[in-house]
């Protein structure tokens, strides 16, 4: 069973709700935190069949704000949703846990009540940056702004285990984002880190830039949070920008004598990129070096994403559009 943060995210609890009734109706047991009455009021209002389903409620009456001090929010409301669900992994109540709330609250949540993993200081984001051969694991995406060389170090080897264990890539390849592929390139962070991967164990490829990441250079990239969280926004908006292009030019052809089949060709096209390209497929990133199954899902997730990231934490194949 999935343990469900349902007042998290910009959309909660409608989209939260009905994402997780989509994936209870897909034979995925649920358990949605949060406060009783209002969640069993939603789920009456979606399908009155609901209680035929596998899904739980579990009351939950307080919420943690998206502006709330995480560490603060968490210690203090621990009767609150996000807590809740968190604490029913550590009960054994639940196999996995997901949230499109608070990040901050959330991985604070993670690494006190379930326990960071050993030699691992700091949990990270971990997510499948697009490549033009496959996915590249990517961490951290935004858990933690502010790192020292050692926690790249280590969010190196989780993440390189990841790809081993996930993705079954026997010797997988690091890399070290910098602007720049010389040894020599980087913050005073990146040279640091960069003298630690090139002594390690790891098959560690050096600095790549973001055009390296896409060409599949490396499987596994490594950075700090607010590094990361860039890399990821700018390759999600240029995927937007070349679907929104695409859709424009597409409908100024669809009433043109003979462009049929162009305007067919370009539809297929655009729908491969959102298949190929797109992590919203997967739903969630993962939260890396913690005891637990944890999905962090985006603050602006829909039913759709909801629904996936449940797949993903219950290690369940998703389905692509």
């Amino acid at each position: 069973m999935i343990a469900i943060d349902a007042m998290g995210g910009d959309n909660a609890p409608q989209v939260v709700i009905a994402g997780a009734l989509n994936a209870a109706k897909d034979k995925v047991p649920v358990a949605l935190f949060g406060p009783h009455a209002l969640i069993k009021s939603q789920l009456d209002q979606l399908d009155s069949t609901w209680p035929s389903y596998p899904i739980t409620v579990i009351d939950a009456p307080e919420e943690i704000g998206m502006a709330e001090n995480p560490v603060l929010a968490v210690r203090k409301k621990t009767h609150s949703s996000l807590v809740q669900a968190v604490q029913s992994v550590k009960n054994k109540q639940c196999t996995g846990v997901i949230s499109a709330g608070n990040s901050g609250a959330f991985m604070v949540a993670a690494s006190l009540i379930l326990g960071r993993s050993e030699n691992v200081e700091r949990p990270a984001i971990l997510g499948l940056l697009p490549g033009l051969y496959g996915h590249v694991v990517g961490l951290d995406l935004g858990a933690n702004t502010e790192c020292r060389p050692q926690h790249l170090y280590q969010f190196a080897h989780v993440g390189a285990d990841y790809a081993q264990q996930v993705l079954g890539i026997a010797n997988p390849r690091v890399g070290l984002l910098a602007n720049g592929e010389e040894d020599e390139k980087g913050s005073v962070l990146t040279k640091e880190t960069f003298s630690m991967l090139k002594q390690s164990d790891l098959n560690f490829v050096g600095n790549v830039e973001p055009y390296q990441i896409v060409k599949n250079k490396t499987d596994v990239v490594v950075c700090d949070g607010f590094s990361g969280n860039v890399l990821m926004k700018t390759m999600e908006s240029v995927h937007q920008l070349l679907a929104t292009y695409g859709k424009s030019e597409l409908a100024k052809l669809k009433n043109e004598p003979g462009k049929q089949d162009i305007v067919s060709w370009g539809e297929h096209f655009l729908h491969d990129i959102e298949n190929k390209f797109t992590s919203k497929v997967f739903g969630g990133a993962v939260l890396a070096g913690v005891n637990g199954r944890v999905i962090v899902c985006h603050g602006a997730a829909n039913a759709y994403d909801i629904t996936q990231a449940i797949k993903q934490a219950a290690a369940r194949p998703v389905e692509r559009k």
